[in-house]
């Protein structure tokens, strides 16, 4: 009992000292006159959009079980993707596109031998992207933005040598590479197939952790900018939509969004973005990012609000397509292309079952989640296939369910 007390005074002890610290870097000022003036003018509103005669949106999200097992010195990883396509329809609403996607699924063995591993991982990247790897990074502009911010130029070759591949047992970053490399794979093929989408949607963002690097970089990275650089040649919107902004002093904005719009200081008004400007393009930052890569390199990066019942959420948007698609002749006009845009992704945030988010990110979500019983008949599939090939399955491991974490 006595170590059960001292636990809880050094606990409410440490507690205590998070939310000191917490609540003094949130009382720190933020907003002066002059910004605040510049970003209530800047909050802009966009229409309540219910209707809608033409518009298809694709969704992606991914999910995958890593490892799903182990053998002797192996790893198997298992990845799943799911792209959707909904299309308006005047009188129901969205209605998918039939046929229905093929899920993307990827088996990968790691072993902790890195001339076998690194091979192994190569051959999934390139099976979930499906292209080669030099010409994901050939293709893609994202030489172009390392240049840009390394100042250093890379050849294809010298950007394929340099890539991050985590050790066969690094579980959590070998996750975060197959993940995203399943989901960026499933957006392009998305942006590339027909019928041709209007948007493309991930639940992500459009930042590039390596780009600052002179040589070393992540696959996905490339594969990222790959898909910015088809979507621009087909006319397509491919956003990154993240629930998580990672913004401090969100409710100053909101007070000023409920002013912009005319409405009481305490409510959470809907339907308002903010495109977060930069010094170069307009003349002045926020100062709320700070210390802050945002917007990502190659990118325009938003805040906006659906409704009342979920979060501001930041979009990412390329900048090839802001210059060709959005930005106009004059800020008026540039507006005005913001404000449809965001009207139609309304329009796609009405399901009820995702209300206030575009609901093909959810059902290409729902669709990706692995329950426990797939997870578990996933792992009979392979160790069958495995033992069928003359494997021993006294040697296959499910490590969490083993220790009791499963």
């Amino acid at each position: 009992m006595r170590n059960d007390l001292l636990v809880r005074s050094l606990v409410r002890g440490k507690l205590k000292g998070l939310a000191s610290a917490m609540a003094a870097h949130e009382a720190t000022p933020r907003i002066d006159a002059d910004e605040e003036k510049r970003l209530q003018d800047a909050i802009t509103p966009f229409g309540h959009t219910r209707t809608h005669e033409t518009l298809i949106v694709g969704g992606v999200d991914g999910t995958g079980d890593f490892p799903s097992l182990t053998y002797s010195d192996s790893l198997i990883y298992v990845t799943l993707s799911q792209g959707t396509r909904y299309r308006a329809d005047p009188h129901a609403g969205l209605r998918e596109v039939a046929p229905e996607l093929e899920p993307l699924v990827e088996f990968t063995w790691l072993t902790e031998d890195a001339t076998q591993a690194n091979p192994s991982l190569d051959a999934s990247f390139e099976q979930l992207a499906g292209l080669p790897i030099a010409d994901v990074i050939g293709r893609s502009d994202y030489r172009t933005l390392k240049k840009r911010a390394s100042g250093r130029s890379c050849s294809v070759a010298e950007l394929a040598d340099g890539l991050i591949r985590p050790h066969g047992t690094d579980a959590g970053n070998v996750a975060i590479q197959l993940r995203a490399s399943a989901e960026l794979g499933a957006a392009l093929r998305l942006i590339t197939g027909e019928p041709t989408p209007d948007y493309v949607l991930i639940d992500s963002t459009l930042s590039l952790p390596f780009v600052n690097r002179a040589s070393n970089s992540l696959f996905f990275e490339h594969l990222k900018r790959l898909c910015c650089v088809e979507a621009v040649a087909r006319g397509v919107g491919f956003f990154a939509l993240s629930k998580s902004h990672g913004l401090p002093a969100m409710e100053h904005l909101e007070r000023l969004a409920a002013c912009r719009l005319g409405k009481d200081e305490k409510d959470k008004v809907e339907h308002w973005f903010v495109r977060i400007p930069i010094q170069a393009r307009d003349g002045w930052t926020l100062s709320l990012v700070e210390n802050r890569h945002l917007p990502p390199v190659g990118a325009v990066s938003y805040l906006v609000r659906f409704h009342r019942n979920t979060p501001v959420m930041r979009l990412d948007m390329d900048l090839g397509y802001w210059e060709k698609r959005v930005r106009g002749a004059t800020d008026d006009d540039t507006r005005d292309n913001e404000r449809r845009i965001f009207q139609d992704l309304d329009y796609a945030s009405h399901d009820q079952r995702a209300y206030g988010y575009p609901y093909p990110i959810k059902a290409g979500h729902d669709r990706a989640s692995l329950t426990q019983a797939e997870r578990v008949a996933l792992r009979r599939l392979i160790i069958s296939e495995a033992v069928a090939a003359g494997m021993k399955p006294q040697l296959f491991r499910n490590v969490s369910q083993a220790t009791g974490h499963g």
